[in-house]
């Protein structure tokens, strides 16, 4: 039989984002990360791909990174790249990378003007910062709670031929003509943070989506606006709040209409959200896509139609609404996931990030693959993946992905491992292998059979399935996770005596209410969890979060805090835990990992803590990445197989 991947090998396995096609449907771009063990980083760099002669280029910029890929509708590209740890815009010019922008506050979001002869871009505010330090520099470094108010604002940079661009690469800044100095802000200011923005094909006009500062809580109150450049006059359109948190806003090709995200009902976090059209002549609004229940996201407003990706259960499809109004399928194969697209202008060309069941994500350009990632995975045998349903305690169908070895003995008991993914909006995929927390085939290979549950709340189900967690936060998750054990178990295939659970984030959070809840569980793994919603609530920074999930605040309803918080069944707890956390972790504060550690300890449950140093939410390294997995699996190996 050929080897497993190992874990290292799963760690330096090439990942593909942000597919970007030229106009022309020539070439593509695309963003490969790579691993670098000796600098323990991981670089990312920009590729691009000549269809015509089959080649492809890696752009270097002289940085680790490089990211967000865009063409012009003139076929120029444009990228971010770090200067100074800061993202600055570079554009290709005659084959070179030139640095278009040098804002001190760093780029974070760029598109190019409708005619390609400029580039518009966020970028937190210049004068915003520059007081900060000032006060910094006569007072020391501190900050007043929600009352120092910084901003992201929107400028707009004119771009230059190649040959200018070259000619002035190769001038002192001094000697530039006016016209080649940077950046001229549009708009921003301590009401208006900008979060996205769409230019009108014939550039008068921009779309923009702002809130009231930056921070969640201010996101919750942001509004739709529409710029008019010849007079700058920034004026509110009539949409209602709240709108989605992703401040994606789109013209449509005549420039008549936008459209935007919108929660449906409640307009809770945990809500679907669809797009909603307006027409700025007549001001009536529609919601084209309310019926597919479900997120959509829209992709690009071509001159054929609309285009979006939305997922179905553990699919991820592409449609299009064409210009008569209807839903046309793009690209909605059966064990499809297409997690990202790029479409041209005119339609003709469409660019995806697509795995199937059997093949890894792969950059597909109007069908055919332009990337070769399946060479990581031909010589290895790989696990097998198949969706089972089951009923969990109230009724409820839940989802799963069954990962067992190809060759199962289906008539002998195995150690079972639960998988909880992080969201909960989020969902697990029947795709090859690309996990960085958990080997999972290491843990096939030495004899686990592994679930990865889609508990209540998780995407790509509808949403009614979405509510089910609300006010029932953890109860309701373990109901989902545990019949899950128990239909495997009916069905001989998992040792009852011999399962354990690991999560991450969200799934950290269920992973420890499943440790401390109850004791079904030899063995648990605490990833970047919640312990508790008292402690999560006034450290995170998505207060809202807990809100919109819980119902209430803990003052007003310190009940739903306690019921649905691990530490609250602390006194009955058992199971051996291993906790993972960063201790710079702003969206799960390193507290949460303390307060279970500690009343683990104190009730003589065998516990490990490990704390990343300088690690957030999430690790940045492949030593941590490395780190997590030999944890996990010497954990579980102890615990489920006596090792």
């Amino acid at each position: 039989m050929k080897p497993y991947l190992t874990m290292e090998e799963i760690i330096s396995i090439p990942r593909l984002s942000e597919p970007a096609v030229s106009e022309d449907g020539c070439k593509m771009a695309w963003v490969e990360t790579t691993t670098d063990w000796d600098k323990n980083e991981y670089p990312e760099h920009v590729q691009v791909y000549d269809t015509r002669t089959e080649t492809k280029i890696t752009l270097e910029t002289g940085s680790a990174s490089s990211n967000s890929p865009a063409w012009s509708i003139t076929n120029r590209l444009a990228w971010l790249g770090l200067r100074d740890g800061l993202g600055q815009i570079f554009v290709l010019a005659e084959g070179k990378p030139i640095q278009v922008t040098s804002i001190k506050t760093g780029v974070i979001s760029f598109q190019w003007a409708p005619d390609g002869e400029g580039i518009y871009f966020i970028a937190p505010d210049l004068k915003c910062q520059e007081a900060f330090e000032k006060r910094k520099e006569l007072y020391g470094d501190f900050s007043y709670a929600e009352r120092d108010r910084t901003w992201n604002s929107l400028y707009f940079t004119k771009i230059g031929s190649d040959e200018d661009l070259i000619k002035a690469n190769s001038t002192p800044k001094d000697l530039r003509p006016e016209d080649q100095e940077p950046e001229r802000k549009l708009l921003g200011d301590e009401n208006h943070h900008v979060l996205g923005f769409a230019v009108s094909p014939d550039s008068r006009s921009i779309a923009t989506i702002a809130a009231p500062g930056s921070d969640a809580e201010a996101k919750e109150d942001a509004k739709v606006y529409l710029f008019d450049m010849p007079t700058s006059e920034l004026k509110e359109l009539p949409v209602p709040k709240p709108l989605d948190n992703s401040g994606m806003v789109l013209f449509s090709p005549d420039g008549n209409k936008i459209c935007y995200g919108k929660p449906i009902n409640e307009g809770k976090w945990l809500n679907v959200t669809t797009l909603e059209i307006l027409d700025l002549r007549s001001g009536d609004v529609s919601r084209p896509l309310i019926d597919l229940d479900e997120c959509t996201f829209p992709v690009r407003w071509s001159d054929k139609g609309l285009v979006f990706t939305i997922q179905r259960r553990t699919d991820y499809y592409v449609y299009m609404i064409d210009n008569e109004g209807k839903i046309v399928p793009l690209l909605d194969k059966p064990g499809t996931v297409s997690l990202s697209a790029a479409v041209t202008q005119k339609g003709d060309s469409l660019a995806t990030l697509t795995a199937t069941r059997d093949k890894p994500f792969e950059i597909y350009l109007n069908g055919k693959a332009v990337t070769n990632q399946t060479r990581y995975y031909d010589s290895k045998t790989l696990s097998h993946k198949e969706v089972v349903t089951w009923q969990s305690k109230d009724g409820t169908e839940i989802e799963g992905i069954l990962i067992t070895p190809p060759d199962l003995d289906e008539k002998k008991t195995h150690p079972l491992l639960v998988v909880v993914h992080g969201g909960p909006t989020w969902a697990a995929f029947p795709t090859p292998t690309s996990n960085l927390y958990y080997p999972y085939e290491q843990f096939v290979e030495r004899g686990f059979i592994l679930l990865d549950v889609n508990y209540r709340g998780s995407s790509g189900y509808g949403d009614s399935f979405r509510k089910l967690n609300y006010r029932n936060l953890g109860i309701g998750d373990y109901e989902d996770v545990i019949s899950g054990v128990d239909m495997l178990v009916e069905k001989g295939l998992a040792d009852r005596e011999r399962v354990g659970i690991m999560g991450w984030s969200q799934g950290g959070y269920i992973s420890a209410m499943c440790a401390t809840y109850s004791t079904r569980f030899k063995a648990v793994s605490v990833g970047a969890g919640i312990s508790n919603w008292y402690t999560y609530y006034v450290n995170t920074d998505i207060t809202p979060f807990t809100r919109h999930y819980l119902g209430d605040t803990p003052w007003n309803d310190p009940e739903i805090y306690a019921k649905t918080s691990p530490i609250t069944y602390i006194r009955k707890a058992s199971t051996p835990t291993l906790i993972q956390h960063g201790d710079q972790d702003p969206r799960v504060p390193y507290p949460n990992a303390k307060e279970l550690y500690r009343g683990l300890k104190d009730k003589g449950v065998p516990v490990e803590l490990v704390t990343f140093k300088g690690m957030g939410h999430n690790p940045k390294k492949p030593g941590f990445h490395r780190a997590i997995m030999k944890q996990n699996f010497a954990w579980f190996c102890h615990y489920l197989l006596g090792e």
